[in-house]
């Protein structure tokens, strides 16, 4: 099966500062340890050291790309690199002598221990100084290549140049876009600024304009068509430049029984034990305060749409009030009433769905995969939303690609804005997408962010 990685193009920077840090980690790790020893420690240990390092960096946003390079986003970064390290300490002491803490033992430590501690401390302090000099200067050196915006011109129909602004209107700092009607001969002056030539091709484009568009393309100037172009920029493909059903076909991967289905079922089934395992104490907590506030029932039960259609029943934590639905059902909505004070705190930090880990288990839901929605709301968004239907070629996920770049859904417009994400994740699944949607999730819930609509339109899914 081919896998399609376009994800990684946007992500290059992260992926070079991920290497350089790990592998900076580990180093540092084994040189400390070398010079008190004048031997190499466990390897495992310095992989976790380099692993958490890497992993608490991204969740603090340590790799995100800098729009400005300022005296202000210095000092946040050296912020940032002392919170981990003092984190990391506070980790290996608990690590180190959790069991004496926990049964209260006498606390023995041998002149061994002091070593390895002091090792610890010295080998994270020296990470954390030259992880922040090194991801500096690549931050400036990405800043002074990308700091230019590169241009782009869109070749089509104006009504469809408007509607494609309309579009990037959901991205905010979007590259500059030129316009050339394609009613009208093509030409245009390359300079060095010119990214490359964004072509609609439901338009009729005559052969003097078709050879034109290729001796651009030999010249080195990059010519796309328009879905190829978000897919590639943005890692979506918006239904309202779909033309035709064929134009999707040719964009769903086949996900027939395959080896990744298979590998990625028991990553389900495996994740998710341990995920209940480790917050069975959090699950009891959450049980005990969410009937102390009302009385009323702990968990939530739902029917959603699943796999081809199908209805599944999904369970939750309740966080709204018993008779939140009185009313009929609607989305949510800022600062919506129907919310207890438990289930604030359970939504922002996603806690709400930790009892949909055992779908996952039952096999009715994935760890990721597009969000199931409810079928009441379903069958008006289906009037109103062209080719929703295809998310229902994948199993449904308690995470997905839309939850991770797009804010909580509460209207028809957010419903097909994390369609053109569902497409995107149907179009390029893989394990890989997988594990960065994974870790992304985990990013989002520590940051508490996500889990809120920005704006309020269509918040009654039956207005017509």
């Amino acid at each position: 099966m081919q896998i399609r990685l376009t994800w990684i193009n946007t992500r290059r920077r992260k992926i070079i500062a991920f290497i350089i840090d790990f592998w900076l980690s580990v180093l540092i790790y084994n040189y400390t340890y070398f010079s008190f020893f004048n031997s190499y420690p466990n390897q495992l240990v310095s992989i976790s050291i380099g692993s958490f390092w890497v992993i608490s960096s991204y969740i603090l946003g340590r790799y995100k790309k800098d729009i400005n390079i300022s005296l202000q986003s210095f000092l946040i970064s050296i912020l940032k690199v002392f919170a981990l390290i003092i984190f990391g300490i506070l980790i290996y002491a608990f690590i180190n002598w959790l069991y004496s803490i926990i049964f209260f033992d006498e606390l023995l430590i041998d002149q061994k221990d002091l070593l390895l501690k002091d090792i610890f401390i010295k080998s994270i302090s020296k990470i954390g100084f030259l992880s922040l000099i090194i991801q500096s200067l690549i931050s400036i050196l990405n800043y002074k290549i990308y700091k230019k915006k590169k241009i782009w011109i869109f070749y089509g129909e104006e009504q469809d140049y408007k509607k494609f602004l309309r579009e990037l209107n959901y991205h905010p700092n979007h590259p500059e876009i030129s316009f050339i009607s394609a009613s009208e001969p093509f030409k245009i002056n390359k300079s060095k600024n010119l990214k490359g030539i964004i072509v609609n091709e439901n338009n009729i484009i005559n052969v003097d304009d078709i050879d034109n568009l290729y001796d651009i393309k030999l010249s080195g100037i990059e010519v796309i068509n328009l879905i190829d172009w978000f897919d590639k920029e943005y890692h979506k493909i918006p239904t309202d430049f779909i033309e035709n059903d064929y134009q999707l076909i040719k964009k769903l991967k086949s996900i027939e029984d395959n080896h990744q289905n298979r590998i990625k079922r028991l990553g389900d089934i495996f994740i998710s034990f341990i995920i209940i395992l480790t917050t069975l104490p959090i699950i009891f907590i959450v049980s005990c305060l969410i009937y102390l506030e009302d009385k009323g029932p702990i968990f939530y039960t739902q029917k959603r749409s699943g796999l081809n259609g199908n209805i599944i029943k999904i369970i939750k934590f309740r966080s709204m009030h018993v008779n939140a639905e009185i009313d009929g059902i609607q989305w949510s909505k800022n600062n919506d009433k129907r919310i207890t004070r438990i289930g604030r705190i359970l939504r922002a930090l996603r806690i709400d769905e930790l009892p949909q880990l055992f779908c996952v288990l039952f096999g009715s839901m994935s760890l990721i995969g597009p969000r199931p929605e409810r079928p009441e709301i379903e069958k008006k968004i289906l009037k109103k939303v062209p080719y929703y239907k295809s998310r229902y070629i994948l199993k449904p996920g308690i995470s997905g690609w839309a939850q991770v770049n797009y804010h909580y859904g509460a209207s028809v417009s957010d419903t097909k804005q994390k369609l053109s994400y569902d497409i995107y994740y149907i179009s390029n699944f893989s394990l890989f997408l997988d594990l960065l949607i994974f870790f992304k999730t985990i990013k989002l819930v520590l940051n508490a962010k996500g889990y809120k609509p920005k704006k309020i339109i269509d918040n009654n899914p039956n207005t017509n």
